[in-house]
């Protein structure tokens, strides 16, 4: 219990440091360079917490009009939440599909081929391309398939909440596909074949079961290539995620309360995807 609270604790000062970091770093002009001001963090922290005790978020600064950031939060915390749920729950299943129950099929190998040459290509460069091909698109059938107006509803979710699933997809696919492979020739794997056993019973009882571990142990480098992704996403693309508090401003409180934000959203969407292997695993998986 000592040791949670004690990561929990340099977690918040760790938040709160790199957010106070825009106040810490000052040119000095008559040296010619950067000065840090370490001997305000103590006031950062102290500040900080002084306004959550007054029940007090906060307010940040939006074009010329000051807000409050409790009354726009909710939103633009769900906002971010639901392209994070759906999109590394969307890019867990479809890796698990393609990399396991349906690898055998030549469908497959043209989507491992095509993931394969994408993989190649920055996470930037994509989502730059697939913007302008969805202009081209809307261009030659008059069909708008994405948005960047805030208030463009599903057009403002759908097509961001793609973007975010490409990077977990790429990472996860490719991991499954090497571990099915480096699976599929196991002594154990070679018995059930030999005694006849279907297929699609020796991938879910036999090589699922095996390559688990090693998809729950990568869940933290997935979500974090999705937090990339949405820091992009949501700048480019305008929408009101959580992440405007961290680029439209300088200040501390509206710049931790962001990444306080997104650690919680992360959580949340790790949860998620160990309840979604339970529920398969319960439902699929003889134990």
């Amino acid at each position: 219990m000592l040791r949670i609270l004690q990561q929990i604790v340099i977690i918040i000062l760790l938040i709160l440091t790199l957010a106070s970091l825009p106040m810490m770093i000052e040119i000095d002009q008559t040296e010619k360079q950067l000065k840090w001001n370490f001997e305000k963090l103590p006031d950062v922290y102290t500040s900080f917490i002084s306004e959550l005790s007054h029940g007090n978020l906060g307010t940040y600064q939006l074009g010329m009009q000051r807000r409050e950031i409790a009354s726009d939060i909710a939103d633009n915390f769900f906002m971010s939440l639901k392209l994070m749920l759906v999109g590394v729950n969307v890019a867990v299943v479809v890796s698990l599909i393609f990399g396991i129950f349906i690898s055998r099929f030549r469908l497959t190998r043209v989507f491992n081929y095509i993931l394969n040459i994408l993989s190649t290509i920055p996470d930037f460069i994509i989502i730059i391309i697939s913007l302008i091909l969805a202009v081209k698109f809307y261009k030659l059938t008059g069909v708008r398939i994405m948005s960047l107006r805030p208030d463009a509803g599903v057009l403002n979710i759908w097509f961001p909440t793609l973007q975010v699933s490409i990077a977990p997809t790429l990472y996860l696919f490719k991991l499954i596909a090497v571990k099915y492979y480096q699976t599929s020739g196991e002594d154990y794997i070679r018995t059930a074949v030999a005694k006849g056993l279907r297929l699609n019973y020796i991938n879910f009882q036999h090589v699922y079961k095996n390559i688990e571990p090693f998809i729950k142990a990568e869940l933290v480098k997935v979500i974090s290539l999705a937090i990339g992704n949405l820091f992009i996403i949501e700048y480019i693309m305008n929408v009101s995620g959580i992440t405007k508090f961290i680029f439209q401003s300088n200040e501390i409180q509206p710049i931790a309360i962001g990444l306080f934000s997104l650690l919680i959203i992360s959580a949340i969407v790790y949860l998620s995807v160990r309840i979604l292997f339970y529920l398969f695993k319960r439902g699929f998986i003889y134990e």
